[in-house]
């Protein structure tokens, strides 16, 4: 026997799945679109973000590379600052020093003694005189010795002179003098 369906069933049934099919590619590619926006919104944020963090950071070695600068011309200066008060300070010495020196040497000198000569070249002093005796030529060798101006005291020589029937001791000493101690 022979069945004839006159409802449309299948025509029907292919047409709900084509639509079934339709709305379920619409939703996974909607699904699939807002993930990739919501994906591209929150990398672009982060690269922003990190953008932003590489303008501060750059701004900030800018301003400490200034601070940087300032502080190097001011150790520039604190140099040459220092280098002038050292030259001043061995002027002053240097200004103070032969007067300081003449008067050790005045004060120095024993009583029986005399100084002839006095002659001072490149820090190395000579000083010529005479004496009644050799006691006094070594008394005034220890007294230049006891002053701070006066090192490497040498007797160059000493010789007897008679004069008027007095016995007199030529003499020369040689030394290094330092103007600013």
């Amino acid at each position: 026997m022979i069945r004839i369906n006159l409802l449309p069933v299948r025509a029907k049934k292919k047409r709900n799945t084509s639509i079934y099919q339709i709305v379920a590619i619409a939703a996974v590619l909607m699904v699939a679109s807002v993930s990739s926006f919501t994906m591209h919104s929150v990398y672009a944020a982060k690269v922003e973000e990190r953008e932003t963090k590489i303008a501060d950071n750059e701004a900030e070695i800018k301003r400490l590379q200034k601070i940087i600068g300032e502080v190097n011309e001011l150790d520039k200066q604190k140099t040459r600052l220092l280098n002038q008060l050292a030259v001043i300070d061995k002027l002053e010495k240097g200004k103070r020093g032969p007067v300081r020196v003449l008067d050790d040497l005045s004060t120095a000198i024993p009583k029986r003694v005399w100084v002839t000569s006095f002659r001072e070249a490149g820090g190395a002093l000579s000083i010529t005189g005479s004496a009644m005796d050799n006691s006094d030529i070594s008394e005034f060798m220890r007294a230049l010795q006891r002053t701070p101006y006066f090192t490497d005291i040498t007797l160059k020589f000493s010789s007897a002179d008679q004069r008027d029937g007095v016995t007199m001791y030529n003499f020369e000493i040689g030394c290094k003098v330092n103007y600013s101690a």
